[in-house]
């Protein structure tokens, strides 16, 4: 596979289904951007924006989006994406440029045309972890979140966002969301598995940046590690207004364990998850 550093346009997603380490890696690559500097958490959004931001579609396209229906929504969201890759006008007052976007959606290639793209990192995590954490982080029961994960759905649906809204995103279910961008997405593509980033934090980001085309110097790396450990983003995300912490909860940041779901899920809880996608499971090495 070419790297996709040697990809000269366009755009890269930093792809994941909910709750599967995404603002982790893009902490990494905000401190890797920035000379091994603790991340700004506050700037996340400019410099790593989410693709389903109202807000930031707005400012990229100079569309209001309130009254807009889902497909107009993923319309905008491709003049957006064009307006990044092409220059347009706030792609040139961005500083640094964006070149990689969040997104929370299974792959389709008509929501990631190969024209804006240049790449993937698609973060995966064992979903029994992915369920304790979101249903943490939303507020609601882990039975219900399992249920969620499990359920095939082709539409389209905004995400529970307890701080801002979000426009809608076609995530699918757990095992759909891994399929399509393991086995359907067609451009060079790095698979971080949240598990191994935590187990060899230096070798996995030292792959991140080469990937990506960042400064991949061993010093850099090891300082933009330093940066993003979780004691670290938690001692920041204390001082600071991070827009992706929910009120519900105590902090974003929680433990950065892999297995926390061992005292959060009832056992039919991660039995059915394993029902549901151990074949998906086993493929990644989580069974």
């Amino acid at each position: 596979m070419t790297e996709a550093r040697r990809t000269v346009a366009g755009l890269f997603w930093i792809a994941s289904h909910p709750k599967s380490g995404n603002t982790w890696m893009r902490c990494l690559i905000d401190s890797l951007g920035r000379g091994g500097l603790p991340p700004d958490l506050e700037g996340l959004h400019h410099r790593c924006p989410a693709a389903a931001d109202p807000h930031w579609l707005e400012a990229v396209t100079d569309v209001p989006t309130a009254d807009l229906g889902p497909t107009e929504l993923s319309a905008l969201r491709l003049s957006a994406y064009r307006a990044l890759v092409g220059g347009g006008s706030w792609a040139r007052r961005a500083a640094p440029a964006v070149r990689h976007v969040k997104v929370h959606d299974r792959y389709d290639p008509a929501d990631f045309p190969p024209d804006v793209t240049a790449g993937a990192v698609y973060v995966v995590r064992d979903p029994r972890a992915v369920a304790s954490s979101w249903a943490a982080h939303s507020g609601t029961t882990a039975a219900t979140i399992v249920a969620r994960m499990g359920r095939p759905d082709p539409g389209r649906h905004a995400m529970p966002s307890p701080r801002k809204p979000t426009v809608p995103e076609r995530v699918g279910s757990w095992s759909e969301h891994v399929l399509s961008w393991l086995d359907e997405f067609p451009a060079p593509r790095l698979v971080v598995r949240y598990e191994d980033l935590l187990a060899d934090p230096l070798a996995v980001t030292g792959r991140l940046a080469g990937f990506l085309g960042l400064p991949d110097e061993p010093a850099l790396v090891s300082a933009a590690v330093g940066a993003c450990r979780f004691d670290a983003l938690r001692r920041i995300e204390d001082a600071t207004e991070f827009p992706e912490r929910p009120p519900t909860a105590e902090r974003f940041f929680r433990r950065g364990r892999a297995d926390g779901w061992t005292t959060e899920l009832t056992e039919a809880e991660a039995a059915r998850i394993v029902a549901d996608h151990g074949a998906v499971m086993a493929r990644l090495g989580y069974l």
